[in-house]
C-alpha cells in the first residue's frame, strides 16, 4: 500500500520553459514598478527623506537572491562559460570594465556636484571638479574592483566546485 508515496509527475519541458519565461517577465515588471515608485518618491519627497527603503530592499535583494541561487545551483558558472563561448569579451574583463565604469560615473557625479555646490568661479569649479573626481576614483575604484572581482571569483570557485 503506497498510500502516501508521491509519484513523480511527468512534466512537459515546453511548459516548464514557458513558465520560466513568464516568471522572468514578471520579475522584470516588478523591477520596473519598483524603479518607477522610487523615482516618484524621489520627485515627491526629495532625496534625503528616507522613503526608499522598501524599493531599495526589493531591487537589491532580488538581485542578490538570484545571484546566490544561481551560484549555489551551479548555473552561474555555466552561464559564464556560455557567455565566454559566444562573446568576444570574456565575463571577467566585463566585470573589471563595469567596476571601472561605475567608479568613473560616481567620480564624475561627485566632481560635478562639488564644482556646482562649492565653487565661487569657473576656474575654481574646474579645479574642484578635477580634484574631487580624482580623489573619488582613487577611493571608489579599488573598493568596487574588490567588490565585483571578489564576488566574481567567489562565484567562480563555488560554481566550479558545484559543477
Amino acid at each position: 500500500m503506497n498510500l502516501f508515496k508521491r509519484t513523480k509527475k511527468i512534466t512537459d519541458e515546453r511548459i516548464e520553459n514557458v513558465r520560466n519565461k513568464i516568471y522572468k517577465e514578471m520579475y522584470y515588471v516588478i523591477l520596473v514598478i519598483c524603479l518607477a515608485s522610487a523615482l516618484f518618491k524621489l520627485y515627491k519627497y526629495g532625496a534625503g527623506s528616507g522613503e526608499l527603503y522598501l524599493e531599495f530592499a526589493i531591487l537589491v535583494g532580488g538581485g542578490l537572491f538570484y545571484l546566490a541561487r544561481s551560484i549555489f545551483l551551479g548555473v552561474f558558472w555555466d552561464e559564464v562559460e556560455m557567455h565566454d563561448r559566444n562573446s568576444k569579451t570574456p565575463m571577467s574583463r566585463k566585470t573589471v570594465l563595469g567596476a571601472v565604469a561605475l567608479a568613473l560615473i560616481i567620480a564624475i557625479f561627485m566632481g560635478v556636484n562639488s564644482a556646482i555646490s562649492y565653487a565661487d568661479g569657473s576656474s575654481q569649479g574646474g579645479w574642484y571638479f578635477v580634484l574631487v573626481s580624482f580623489v573619488s576614483v582613487m577611493i571608489y575604484l579599488p573598493i568596487l574592483l574588490l567588490f565585483f572581482g571578489g564576488i566574481y571569483l567567489l562565484a567562480k570557485k563555488i560554481g566550479m566546485k558545484n559543477s
